[in-house]
């Protein structure tokens, strides 16, 4: 199978778990800065794969192509039942990570995400920062005596949350404020299948120059 990818975008969540669960897979990044989205390799319109034209997209060895991170993730942890990434379908624990994706899909991608706008009215930032505030200040009060989101166990829920918080730098959004959340930062950032994701990313970066972002003050 194949993931279409790119630095820093959501999609290095299932990046992250390909790596995590050993499944075989190639990546194909897509510069997401160029307009229209193109491939990294051949130029091509990306659209041609993800009519939505946003990432991640996954090619299944069938031919069918699956979207949307949240169901992504889902859909490789399946692919190896019994690991720590995702309960078993039914159980009360798989809710539980499938409520979390819900809420960082929701409540945290969707208020980053349009600070990317350079197009956005300044009140509008000012709000969505305030929001993204309240949010992460839940965030906090969960991880307060455990690891992970729901417990000890790392889960897709987690990669999603670490790749959005990973934002930071951009928004200058103050993560000070939330120890147990920087903690599980860097906990989720020595793992290897992190390190193992930054090694891979490299050489896209290098042909893909990130944008200067607008910054918040």
């Amino acid at each position: 199978m194949k993931l279409f990818s790119s630095p820093l975008a959501c999609s290095s969540a299932a990046h992250m778990i390909l790596l995590e669960l050993g499944l075989e897979h190639e990546i194909e990044f897509v510069d997401i800065y160029s307009q229209p989205h193109i491939l990294l390799n051949d130029k091509t319109a990306y659209a041609l794969i993800n009519p939505k034209n946003a990432v991640p997209a996954l090619l299944l060895d069938s031919g069918e192509i699956l979207t949307e991170i949240g169901i992504i993730l889902q859909y490789l942890a399946d692919l190896r039942p019994g690991s720590d990434l995702l309960p078993a379908a039914g159980t009360l624990e798989r809710y539980r990570v499938m409520e979390w994706l819900s809420f960082i899909g929701s409540d945290i991608h969707k208020t980053i995400g349009p600070l990317f706008n350079p197009k956005m009215p300044a009140a509008g930032k000012v709000i969505m920062m305030q929001n993204l505030a309240r949010r992460l200040g839940y965030v906090e009060q969960c991880l307060k005596n455990q690891k992970y989101l729901t417990g000890e166990s790392f889960t897709v829920a987690d990669a999603y949350l670490f790749i959005m918080t990973g934002w930071e730098p951009y928004f200058k959004f103050d993560l000070r404020p939330y120890p147990n959340l920087k903690a599980f930062q860097q906990r989720i950032a020595s793992r290897p299948s992190f390190l193992r994701l930054l090694e891979q990313v490299q050489a896209a970066v290098h042909a893909m120059p990130l944008p200067e972002f607008p910054k918040q003050s």
